[in-house]
């Protein structure tokens, strides 16, 4: 597929440093495994793993460990990571892995490494459980965030980064840097996530927050202003994998995830600029979160999902130019990743930024009583202004009528590029 609106400088200027980042052929790299907290997936991985593809780990080097995070105990996510890590091991034939643990991952981790479990190298543990001892004698990095910022490991290193949302410490370049400094002995060449002039996406369709595998038919689009262009590309997948596909790193793209009997789901992205395994398209079961959610032919529901906690007063996320995050929408002892905006009741009355009780309690999640209107058929500007930076990224989707149809705007949690 011709790269007809790549940036050519920073592509570039990407490939070089891609290139320089390499390492020798006697410098030896650990498999990495991420394992990541409750409510998570490995959407927490994804640009760290892009990070660490930019400074020289192969794609077969970079791995994720999932699990079901609905049950309230550890134990079978633990036996489960067992498997996973010495599966690891046999198809990279290494004898040691790297494990990157966060929040409730690194209960399931401490848990597994008390076993007496041999074959992990390094551990990191980012804003999770504090330990008086190194878990199971493992040398240790810890880092800090907001959500444990009186954390603490006896005999690691301990990193305090508390001025980060508590996801943020393991999205972050920040939090990249202090990782590849302890798990490599040296710097990072960079912690930019860098341009690759082709550009391959590969994921899966998973039901929140289970993380198992849904199958459906998948379609493709590229669109220009939220509408359509040209003609999908369509694949089946019988457990919500995809992929790997070329794409354009300059175009917008929507995925329409459709299965019988249930909502058609439609997921919006910014430009892709470097290679991803790690795409998640979140669906809700029956009893799940979805429900929740006023549905009616009216009006259009959105989850606008970033890796990076919305911060009310700090952050805006605007539909149509509307910011709906008001005060009690996103306060930052929420941690919110996902916020939810629909019209509460179907009345056809906007309350912007008032945050909607049935969210209020759930961890990393809040909603608003936002009026989109289904008709006339038209776009939506999806618009955030993220703190730290003057700029401000656009993703524009159609307004599905929700009786039928489910939308989902996922935007990046870095910084380093921008699309406007």
């Amino acid at each position: 597929m011709p790269l007809r609106h790549a940036r050519p400088l920073l592509l570039v200027i990407g490939l070089l440093l891609t290139l320089t980042a390499v390492p020798a052929q006697a410098d030896v790299l650990t498999p990495i495994v991420f394992v990541h907290g409750h409510q998570g997936s490995a959407q927490q991985w994804q640009s760290n793993a892009k990070r660490f593809s930019g400074n020289g780990y192969p794609d077969h080097l970079v791995h994720a460990f999932e699990y079901d995070t609905s049950v309230p105990t550890n134990d079978r996510a633990i036996a489960e990571l067992d498997a996973f890590l010495a599966d690891v091991r046999a198809r990279t034939r290494s004898s040691t892995v790297d494990v990157i643990a966060h929040s409730r991952g690194t209960t399931v981790v401490h848990a597994y490494l008390a076993t007496g479990a041999t074959g992990v190298r390094r551990y990191v543990n980012v804003d999770g459980r504090s330990s008086a001892t190194l878990p199971g004698g493992v040398p240790t990095l810890a880092l800090w965030g907001s959500a444990q910022p009186n954390g603490s490991i006896g005999g690691a290193t301990n990193v305090y980064l508390t001025s980060l949302g508590h996801t943020e410490t393991t999205t972050s370049a920040a939090g990249f840097a202090h990782m590849y400094r302890f798990l490599r002995g040296r710097d990072a060449r960079t912690t930019l996530v860098l341009p690759e002039p082709l550009v391959r996406i590969a994921g899966r369709v998973t039901f929140f927050p289970q993380n198992e595998g849904v199958p459906g038919v998948l379609r493709l689009w590229e669109v220009r202003e939220g509408a359509r262009v040209g003609v999908p590309r369509t694949m089946t997948t019988a457990d919500g994998s995809f992929g790997p596909l070329l794409v354009d790193s300059g175009t917008h793209y929507e995925v329409e995830f459709v299965r019988d009997g249930e909502l058609t789901h439609h997921f919006y992205f910014e430009p892709f600029e470097r290679s991803d395994r790690f795409l998640r398209l979140q669906v809700s079961k029956p009893g799940g979160i979805g429900d929740q959610v006023d549905r009616c032919p009216t009006h259009t529901a959105v989850t606008v999902v970033r890796n990076r906690e919305w911060w009310s007063g700090e952050d805006r996320l605007e539909y149509d130019g509307v910011d709906v995050l008001a005060p009690s929408a996103a306060p930052k002892l929420r941690q919110v990743l996902a916020a939810f905006a629909f019209d509460d009741g179907c009345d056809g009355v906007s309350a912007p930024g008032v945050a909607l009780p049935a969210f209020t309690g759930l961890p990393f999640l809040t909603a608003t009583d936002t009026y989109l209107p289904t008709t006339p058929a038209a776009s939506i500007r999806v618009t955030e202004h993220a703190r730290g930076t003057d700029g401000s990224r656009t993703v524009v989707v159609r307004n599905w009528p929700s009786d039928a149809h489910a939308v989902t705007v996922q935007f990046k949690d870095y910084l380093d590029l921008r699309h406007t």
